[in-house]
């Protein structure tokens, strides 16, 4: 452990003091969010924190002038009434529900925790970046990636990977999609792109985006003005790979982008549902760009698939990557609303062996989870309708972290298990499992990092 005798006098951190209490407790086991009422205080005087800026994070210890132990306390109101001891190196923010996000744990990363001992905001950073980042890419190299058939992954996954508010995707091993989700990523935007930069081979690009509404969430107040145009043009194609099979993704655009353009967290679960395809009928709802009907028909060999979307866009793009597969047959891609398209093949006394049922996020928050499980509901009990009479399979998505985390993931189940009675069929669980592996998670917060639950019934 990195002791306050260590430190640099030279170093010209701000300290932001926590309460020693259990939840300083949860800090030191690896927790990375720490709320303001966790703080006592903060120090620096002239140099004060300010948004973004690296801080050290201190949890305090009231003074005993009887004793030399140091007992443990509540409430300490200014650095004149406590000693303290070294958390680790975190980024500030006055204006959001998460004062500090921990960015470095003294205990958990001991040697990285030495070299910051002898920096300063400066170079601080630059170090933690390029350790967190070349760590992760280390972890990705275990798990196989990228590899001859398989090019775009998740190489970043925010606090999982250590540093809360930044995810990045790497597409075709040629361009890596930044998704900014904090303030101290805005802030800290070049130094970023350049710890990436000198990571990546020289050829990569790096394309900058933005969640506004996360953003607003923690304080950033040029959220509109913050998404950068490239000058690449929107309908430049990135061709990657996954599984072999070849998708067309357009990540310099903002029209049917969503975010990095490809969804590489459903993976292993493309290809573990293939793996059952065999002979089978295939109905892909919300199919996006075709994963699952690809993955169906070229890595299971199912004799069709029907993949159905609300938007042109991505229906336009299923064509293409059909071309790009050289696949002529026994897949339909249809534009319409998937409510309306199943209450249709039910009319149709219409029926599929397998069925993938992966809408986009309808619960963007718990506020909103009531509403959306009524809607999972209905889109399950239809989806239900449509399977065949003798018995077929069900993967069932959500992407909503309100959804998957909720009573630890039986709240999803549950729903489906009474969209099942209202359709009059039997489910059994055969598989639960989350986004692929790449997209690590930190154990001292899990659950907070789910979001992805695919449910696969019979």
């Amino acid at each position: 452990m990195v002791t306050t005798s260590e430190i640099s006098s030279e170093t010209s951190y701000a300290k932001v003091v926590v309460k020693r209490n259990r939840q300083s407790m949860e800090f030191r086991k690896g927790n990375q969010l720490i709320f303001q009422g966790a703080i006592s205080f903060t120090t620096g005087g002239e140099q004060s924190p300010q948004m973004g800026d690296l801080v050290q994070v201190m949890v305090a210890q009231e003074k005993d002038v009887n004793s030399k132990k140091k007992t443990s306390y509540k409430h300490v109101i200014s650095p004149e009434d406590a000693s303290t001891q070294l958390l680790g190196w975190g980024v500030y923010n006055p204006k959001s529900l998460y004062r500090v996000r921990l960015l470095c744990h003294t205990n958990l990363q001991p040697t990285l925790s030495k070299k910051l001992a002898k920096s300063d905001r400066e170079s601080g950073l630059r170090i933690i970046l390029n350790a967190k980042l070349s760590a992760a890419m280390a972890t990705r190299k275990a798990l196989g990636l990228p590899n001859s058939k398989t090019n775009t992954y998740r190489l970043f996954n925010g606090e999982g990977d250590g540093l809360s508010g930044l995810a990045v995707d790497v597409l075709g091993g040629k361009v890596a999609v930044v998704m900014s989700s904090a303030t101290w990523c805005q802030v800290h935007q070049v130094i970023i792109q350049e710890a990436l930069q000198n990571l990546l081979p020289s050829d990569y690009e790096i394309i900058w985006k933005t969640t506004p509404s996360r953003l607003h969430q923690d304080g950033w107040e040029n959220v509109d003005d913050e998404e950068k145009h490239t000058t690449q043009s929107p309908d430049r194609e990135v061709i990657v790979y996954e599984s072999g099979i070849s998708y067309k993704t357009y990540p310099f655009g903002e029209d049917g982008s969503q975010k990095t353009g490809f969804y590489c967290d459903q993976r292993d679960n493309r290809k573990t549902l293939a793996g059952l395809c065999k002979g089978k009928r295939v109905l892909d709802l919300c199919c996006y760009h075709g994963g699952f009907s690809l993955a169906a028909k070229l890595l299971g060999g199912a004799s069709h698939c029907t993949g159905v979307d609300s938007s042109q866009v991505a229906i336009d793009i299923c064509n293409k990557n059909l071309k790009a597969n050289e696949v002529t047959e026994d897949i339909l891609f249809v534009k319409d609303d998937i409510a309306k398209f199943m209450k249709q093949m039910a009319i149709e006394k219409q029926n599929w062996d397998v069925i993938v049922l992966d809408p986009p996020k309808l619960a963007p928050s718990v506020s909103g989870l009531q509403r959306a499980s009524r809607k999972y509901h209905s889109l399950n009990r239809d989806a239900l309708t449509l399977i065949a009479p003798k018995g077929g399979l069900l993967l069932t998505c959500t992407c909503s972290a309100a959804m998957t985390q909720k009573d630890d993931g039986r709240f999803f189940l549950e729903t489906v298990q009474k969209a099942a009675a209202a359709a009059g069929r039997t489910v059994t669980l055969l598989q639960k499992s989350g986004a692929a592996p790449c997209h690590v998670q930190s154990p001292a917060s899990y659950p907070a990092g789910a979001y992805l639950t695919a449910a696969l019934f019979w």
